[in-house]
């Protein structure tokens, strides 16, 4: 379909022609990704654009509950501690949630 102009009726072309003749006629299309890319960045970094997503955010967390954003540390040992230790361990298995980590005092060496 090359240098075929588009009938005056859009409706005697199909839409497999439409798309074949946009085709034909874009050329190299790089720009659109670029021109794309460039205009969300403004909209992201606009200020309109962060309360939009702080108000989705909101929604989201409305909706569906807030996100765990716990770090947990798992690791395993074999559960004896010993004086020379720098903490202790206290785990609950039935309750994990009451489960305790504390750290003993240490010596500095005076200056």
């Amino acid at each position: 379909m090359e240098n075929v102009e588009p009938p005056r009726d859009p409706n005697e072309w199909t839409d497999e022609q439409w798309i074949e003749w946009l085709k034909a006629t874009d050329g190299d299309a790089d720009y659109v990704e670029e021109s794309t890319t460039t205009v969300l960045q403004r909209i992201v970094q606009s200020s309109p654009g962060q309360v939009l997503g702080q108000a989705m955010l909101g929604m989201a967390n409305a909706i569906y509950g807030r996100q765990d954003d716990d770090i947990i540390i798992v690791v395993e040992g074999s559960g004896e501690t010993t004086d020379d230790e720098p903490f202790a361990v206290q785990l609950d298995p039935e309750h994990p949630e009451h489960s305790s980590v504390t750290f003993k005092p240490t010596s500095h060496p005076s200056t």
